[in-house]
């Protein structure tokens, strides 16, 4: 009898499950690294995302600043307006050439995400169009940044470990058990198999 493998197990429950791939990048002199999800930015940092899924589908991005404004990152006019993604496939968001800067008030900027089977609000009457995210002030005023000790310690880096990939809190959608991992970098949202219906989460990222 084989011994048990937990790490075995695991890889065979994912492969199963519909999941997302994200990294989040900054550009520093004129070139893009990986980042820790949890780096806490400066304001007017630049940064971009990798994402990758092993399901097609349509992909929207919203992001909601600081300041309570709310922007959309793809599809746009000048991302391109053919959000259609494949399985398997990596894509740059905003655009292969964009980029979006971190501005207003310290604090955390909220980037919501939703794959969906199809078109949101034209293929499926019972998807509506992309909802909105929560109305300004339905989060904390008071929340800040604040660099993890044990972590600013052992790599000199400050992260908040209330940044990166959460749960989605968009009213219109239906919650799912999702399952968070991070490989190395990159953070990945897994749903369980034969799931239906827009697949959301959201990232936070945390600046000054």
């Amino acid at each position: 009898m084989k011994p048990f493998s937990l790490g075995l197990l695991l890889v065979t429950a994912l492969a199963a499950q519909q999941r997302v791939e994200v990294t989040l990048e900054r550009r520093e002199i004129g070139t893009w690294k990986s980042t820790d999800p949890g780096h806490v930015f400066a304001n007017g940092d630049q940064v971009r995302f990798r994402f990758k899924s092993n399901f097609a589908g349509f992909l929207y991005v919203v992001n909601e600043g600081t300041s309570g404004e709310t922007t959309t990152l793809f599809p746009s006019a000048e991302t391109g307006t053919d959000n259609q993604v494949e399985a398997g496939r990596e894509y740059l968001i905003p655009g292969n050439q964009g980029a979006f800067r971190l501005t207003g008030p310290a604090g955390y900027d909220n980037v919501y995400w939703i794959v969906s089977p199809v078109r949101l609000g034209t293929e499926a009457p019972k998807y509506k169009p992309l909802p909105a995210p929560p109305p300004p002030g339905s989060a904390p005023t008071n929340m800040q940044p604040r660099c993890d000790d044990a972590i600013f310690r052992a790599r000199g880096e400050c992260v908040d470990t209330a940044a990166g990939l959460k749960k989605n809190e968009l009213p219109a959608l239906r919650s799912r058990e999702l399952l968070f991992l991070r490989k190395e970098e990159r953070m990945v949202v897994a749903a369980p198999p034969k799931s239906t219906g827009p697949f959301s989460y959201k990232f936070r990222i945390a600046h000054r």
